[in-house]
């Protein structure tokens, strides 16, 4: 993470108005990096010096208002369009994210699983984690058929491993230990 989201981070969090829902900022304003990074002439036109500032806040705002991000989020996008980190709106985003996490005590896990979860799989994976380690947990899931069936699931340094390959490992070892 560079040096400079970390500021724009704190910032932010010291300056939301009471009741702000970051979460659904959040969202809509990955929304609108996604864009950013998918679209070359756009991220041309926003990072060229050339362009007035004024054009570049308009099509700002446009996408703003496209992905419904109110008017307090609209400001914090033309602050960071205005010091020329606007290329850099996903880093900022990820810190904004990284530093409410710690504010509400939530963990990040990356769950890896055989094929797509249904919505009552992932909850119940959430739950069992969120027991296990006494906090609330946000999931990012990967697949990877490999492991068969069940999960891993990492948090942090620690590694939760409930996947079927894992368990025909420790019968290999189990059953070759007993002989």
């Amino acid at each position: 993470m560079s040096r400079f989201a970390r500021p724009y981070a704190q910032a932010f969090l010291e300056t939301v108005p009471s009741g702000f829902d970051v979460e659904s900022f959040l969202e809509r304003a990955s929304v609108l990096s996604h864009a950013l990074a998918a679209d070359r002439r756009l991220k041309n036109f926003l990072a060229a010096p050339s362009v007035p500032v004024d054009a570049k806040r308009g099509v700002l705002d446009d996408l703003g208002r496209r992905v419904e991000v109110d008017d307090f989020g609209q400001r914090f996008l033309r602050l960071v369009l205005d010091n020329r980190r606007i290329l850099a709106l996903e880093e900022i985003l990820s810190a904004i994210r990284d530093a409410r996490d710690r504010q509400v005590g939530v963990v990040e896990a990356t769950v890896t699983v055989a094929a797509p979860l249904a919505d009552g799989d992932r909850a119940g994976i959430e739950q069992a984690l969120a027991r296990q380690l006494g906090r609330r947990v946000r999931m990012r899931v990967q697949v990877d058929p490999s492991i068969l069936a069940g999960f891993v699931a990492r948090v942090g340094s620690e590694v939760f491993d409930a996947s079927v390959l894992r368990a025909i490992e420790r019968f290999h070892v189990e059953a070759a230990t007993a002989d």
